[in-house]
């Protein structure tokens, strides 16, 4: 029994290794500042092990980019003095208590060197039912960043891997010549009508509804999931399912996919950002811009209500309330000015939306003056965005893009800006090596070679829809 557990947990060690040479060398988060206010110390005096000595902790606070509160009195640091080594070693214990309520327990451990070196590795233990648990899981070092009144100052970093570019870049899988063509089980396409308001004016819009092979009106036992996908700046409603005999066929890789169970049967819906077909390419720039940030007003109140009660979904009851319960039901996906469209229904959103996938197309933030900022900038908006939504530990995203792609290095670099600087965010760096990051909501990968332009981008939904609602 031993020998074989010894050989299991061998055999878990040589899976988790694999390949991680080839890893970036690790990076630290920033997490928080403790200042801890600290007592009277008193000696022990010389035990077993060194000269023992106790300091109180009576206090203090806590800030960082998700958390604050305050450091609760009775705690202590627990420090023992070993000349010989020439070291003290020490261990604080106490908790702190969040500004909503919240009591977490913290147990540090460090050296103070007598060259000056002093580093600790803090662990937390939170409530697994609050906002706070992903403290619970990671390694995290801290050091002095100086003394305060009656105490200390402690910084307090989280150890992570540090964003690839190299293990971005992935062999996304090829659609398959014969999933190029017409299945024997094929779905069908409807056009569907629905009104919109906007700004004070109604419009009639449609949008194109794909329906799976055997889809059946009165069968209201079976329920679909549904992904949006919107098209890019001066696209139409058909780019994505385009009439049978045009280039691209994602309904064709869809009639495919269904029949040979790759992915479960799902309708697919693709709207338009303009008023309808007739005005695309009719708007200057920012006018698509605000249209596109916009949408998630006319996803929400117009067309989902009118799509998902035309047809078989798990929507029930057509107002907001009834639309943020049926979210991981939702996806919402874009390619180019669409790709922006989905940054900004995640960042608006969220709420009726679970599932996102932004395709070669980053996020674009403003500042008062109306400038594009930095990606660190767009980072930091859309994590304050999502922090304030509910849904911070409740969204998966999948972008794609490609090396040639005109769009593909704003991609790479926001999502290494949401990797540092956007903590809601959980990047997956071991995807691309199929060593997936466990809990991770960020997933990102390069084409080599891919272009800007839809036969790239049906690739990577036929690389991502297994993906979806797995």
């Amino acid at each position: 029994m031993f020998k074989k557990t010894i050989c299991a947990l061998a055999a878990i060690f040589a899976v988790l290794t694999t390949g991680l040479a080839q890893q970036a060398d690790p990076e630290l988060e920033f997490v928080l500042e403790l200042k801890v206010k600290l007592g009277n110390a008193f000696g022990v005096g010389k035990t077993a092990h060194g000269n023992r000595f106790v300091i109180p902790i009576t206090g203090g606070t806590f800030e960082g980019p998700r958390i604050k509160g305050e450091v609760l009195e009775g705690g202590a640091d627990y420090q023992l003095q070993n000349q010989e080594m020439g070291r003290t070693d020490l261990e604080a214990i106490y908790c702190i208590r969040t500004d909503d309520g919240v009591s977490i327990h913290v147990r540090n451990r460090g050296i103070i060197g007598n060259d000056g070196y002093f580093y600790c590795s803090p662990t937390f233990e939170a409530p697994m039912d609050s906002k706070y648990a992903w403290l619970n899981n990671a390694i995290y070092v801290c050091r002095p960043s100086g003394f305060v009144n009656g105490g200390i100052g402690l910084k307090v970093w989280k150890v992570r891997d540090a964003f690839n570019f190299e293990s971005t870049i992935q062999d996304i899988k090829p659609i398959p010549d014969a999933l190029r063509q017409p299945a024997q089980k094929q779905g069908r396409i409807e056009e569907f009508k629905y009104t919109a308001h906007r700004a004070g004016k109604t419009l009639q819009k449609h949008a194109r509804v794909y329906l799976p092979y055997n889809y059946k009106a009165k069968d209201k036992k079976t329920k679909y999931n549904v992904l949006y996908l919107m098209h890019g700046g001066g696209d139409k409603t058909t780019s994505f399912l385009t009439p049978p005999n045009d280039w691209f066929p994602l309904r064709n890789v869809l009639d495919h996919m269904i029949a040979d169970g790759s992915i479960d049967p799902i309708i697919v819906v693709t709207p338009t950002f303009y008023d309808d077909d007739e005005n695309i390419g009719a708007n200057k720039m920012d006018d698509a811009i605000a249209l596109t940030r916009d949408f998630h007003i006319e996803l929400q109140n117009d067309l989902i209500p009118a799509v998902e009660k035309a047809y078989n979904t798990y929507l029930e009851g057509t107002d907001s309330l009834a639309v943020t319960k049926s979210r991981e039901h939702r996806a919402f996906g874009g390619f180019s000015m669409g790709a922006l469209t989905t940054w900004y229904q995640l960042a608006y959103g969220i709420n009726a939306v679970k599932y996102f996938l932004p395709l070669s197309g980053d996020i674009w933030a403003y500042n008062e003056k109306g400038e594009k900022q930095s990606p660190e900038f767009a980072a930091k908006w859309i994590n304050g965005m999502i922090e304030k939504s509910g849904f911070a530990n409740d969204f998966e995203v999948f972008g794609y893009t490609g090396t040639e792609d005109m769009a593909g290095n704003p991609q790479k670099n926001v999502t290494e800006a949401l990797h540092q600087f956007a903590p809601v965010f959980r990047y997956d760096t071991g995807a691309s090596k199929g060593q997936p990051t466990p809990n991770a909501n960020l997933r990102f990968s390069m084409r080599k070679g891919g272009q800007h332009y839809y036969g790239d981008i049906n690739q990577y939904l036929y690389f991502a829809l297994p993906l979806l609602w797995k």
